[in-house]
């Protein structure tokens, strides 16, 4: 079979190069430890799936098996370890561990076709069949509701009794196109239960919304109830700040937000932060502020989450917000439940358990102990990823630095803001984290810093919680560089030549995602600039875009004899991968393909994002070659 994309693209393959398996940077469970409670990404589920490999491979099949089905680390909710056998069919498939049934356990499971076309267990055999751990995307029985619903599992390859076993663990998230649940996914629900998690998923179910339908979505967000619920509601601003659509019934659409008070009281809200540049330039960001709360009568905490989406070609901000009650805090999972070093860093998640972590060192090991470690422990420091801690005595520009381990001469300083900060961008960085700490107690600020390993200015998000160090108020945080957001796609950080010279996981996600991005940006008329632009043209690495609605490729190089669908049945066995991608919003793909100089078949991994361009949903992705001489990851 000739290779799908190598034939489009005309040239080489999409990425003809070969990449180690362990090139995925995992690490660990010495480096990343989670417990089933704390998973809520799919970046803990990687984490806890590698976990229990470990465990299994220290403590043996017998002890794993009681562990995985009794212990509460390893099972929460729908969070569950399960091993089953690598076999061609459900039918000779054994069930080794199963906690939600284990009575199932010692048998073939049977059959399992489900929404997407084929027996899961043949789909499970083809992927470890091309790669030694990934993820595969289904639909299953959710404990937690009793009903199917999509399902992202990792699985990891491993030695069950000398048996060849899936060792693995799966997410039911709630805030994908295909996952949106109204009964899942509301204002009222979000009202009852107010945690930065819920508001995540309202916000971003509603971005979806806004998206697919543009200006079409106002009635449905005006009317239907599941966008309002009291003082819980959705709200569509352009990017001048005035509002389009609320769910709200009192309503003040083309002007500023009502509660913001308009242009001009916006800095006594948000201490001068331009919250709609920080929401544009990150994607989606988090707003910490004080408003008149009506049934109780008087100022109260409110965090509020804004999603940048592109709805008939307009950049609009989807966001809603709710209000601290009296005895909630921000902090996530403790310590014991989540911890990570800084080594093994790789999202926002991660940044707040390695926090939240700090926190507890500094509790229990006191300020001393603490400066020695963040300085020389390589717990808390790796490249760009380290922990600061800073006073909060002062509004701003008199806070003072008490550990900064990139210049040690900086602490013990009084100042004004730090000169890494791009003062032109959202106002005192400094200044917000107070405002920030003194609301909440812990949360997100987002700003422009200076990445200690490239030395450019480049968009930064941390996450801080508020301190004592030695009886002063204090925050304590750790931030990380975002390169796959609409606003920190920089050109000379993700592009085609630096990923075929560097050809990573994390790499190839960045790449689709800001391919994604400029696709959703131009439509169709991305095709020429894709295949013009060095950016994203170099060498054997080309991106490819496919028409979801009727599965013909609309650009990536030239069109062939094998059509796109011909690809999709044969390396696939009749998977429903597009779907998969519709469903999910991005997947990975994982195949065989010839290699045309030696004639051998090779594994490659593609990672493939769904996008809608100018209303039609495409699919933008691109793939590479991997290697299996280096073993599992």
């Amino acid at each position: 079979m000739p290779r799908f994309f190598r034939i489009l693209a005309g040239v080489a393959a999409l990425v003809a190069v070969t990449v180690p398996l362990s090139a995925s940077g995992e690490d660990g469970c010495s480096d990343h430890r989670i417990s089933a409670k704390a998973v809520a990404t799919n970046g803990d589920i990687q984490a806890f799936v590698r976990c229990a490999a470990e465990y299994a491979l220290e403590h043996g099949t017998e002890e794993a098996r009681r562990a995985f089905n009794e212990d509460e680390r390893w099972k929460h909710g729908p969070a569950y370890v399960f091993v089953d056998g690598i076999a061609e069919s459900g039918e000779d498939s054994m069930t080794f561990v199963f906690p939600p049934d284990p009575s199932r356990e010692g048998s073939p499971w049977g059959t399992s076709i489900d929404s997407f076309g084929t027996d899961y267990f043949f789909e499970l055999h083809r992927i470890l069949s091309v790669v030694d751990s990934g993820w595969i995307y289904y639909a299953f029985t959710n404990p937690a509701t009793g009903r199917d619903e999509p399902k992202s599992s990792y699985v990891m390859e491993v030695d069950w009794d000398g048996t060849r076993a899936a060792i693995g663990a799966g997410l039911y998230a709630n805030d994908r196109p295909g996952t949106c649940n109204a009964d899942e996914v509301n204002a009222a629900r979000l009202s009852a239960e107010p945690t930065e998690r819920n508001l995540q998923e309202l916000v971003r179910c509603a971005a979806l919304e806004v998206e697919s339908e543009g200006y079409f979505a106002k009635s449905r967000i005006e009317r239907d109830p599941r966008w309002g619920d009291g003082l819980t509601n959705v709200f569509v601003m352009d990017m001048a700040g005035n509002q389009l659509i609320s769910s709200s019934p009192l309503r003040v659409n083309g002007n500023a937000l009502h509660e913001w008070g308009g242009s001009g009281n916006r800095p006594e809200a948000f201490g001068g932060r331009d919250v709609v540049s920080v929401a544009e330039a990150f994607g989606e960001s988090y707003i910490y502020y004080r408003n008149f709360n009506p049934v109780t009568g008087r100022k109260q905490s409110k965090v509020g989450m804004l999603k940048r989406v592109v709805a008939q070609g307009v950049p609009v901000l989807v966001g809603s917000a709710y209000y601290v009650p009296a005895d909630h805090s921000q902090a996530g999972p403790d310590c014991a439940d989540n911890l990570i070093t800084a080594g093994a860093v790789r999202t926002r998640r991660d940044i707040q358990a390695l926090v939240q972590c700090a926190a507890e060192y500094i509790a229990a090991h006191g300020t001393e102990e603490a400066y020695r470690s963040f300085h020389e422990d390589p717990r808390w420091g790796h490249r760009e990823f380290y922990v600061f801690v800073r006073l909060l005595e002062q509004p701003g520009e008199r806070t003072r630095s008490l550990v900064y381990p990139p210049d040690r001469s900086r602490e013990g300083v009084l100042g004004t803001s730090l000169h890494e900060v791009s003062e032109s961008v959202f106002s005192d960085y400094l200044r917000d984290l107070h405002r920030i700490t003194d609301i909440v107690g812990s949360g997100w600020v987002h700003y422009y810093f200076v990445n200690r390993v490239t030395g450019t200015i480049e968009p930064k998000t941390s996450y801080v919680v508020e301190i004592d160090w030695n009886g002063r108020r204090a925050a304590v945080g750790a931030g990380i560089y975002e390169r796959d957001l609409p606003g920190t796609c920089r050109r000379e950080q993700v592009n085609a030549s630096s990923l075929e010279a560097n050809p990573t996981e994390s790499g190839l996600q960045e790449f689709v995602r800001c391919a994604s991005a400029q696709a959703e940006s131009l439509g169709f008329f991305a095709g020429p600039v894709f295949g013009s632009d060095s950016r994203w043209n170099s060498g054997s690495v080309n991106v490819i875009g496919v028409n979801a609605a009727t599965r013909e490729v609309a650009f990536g190089g030239t069109q062939s004899d094998w059509p796109f669908e011909a690809f999709v049945a044969e390396a696939f066995g009749g998977r429903d991968v597009v779907g998969i991608v519709e469903t999910f919003g991005e997947a990975y793909w994982y195949y065989m393909q010839p290699d045309q100089a030696t004639g051998r078949m090779v594994p490659e991994v593609a990672f493939v994002k769904r996008v809608l361009a100018q209303g039609v949903p495409l699919l933008v992705g691109t793939a590479y070659r991997h290697s299996t001489e280096s073993g599992a990851p």
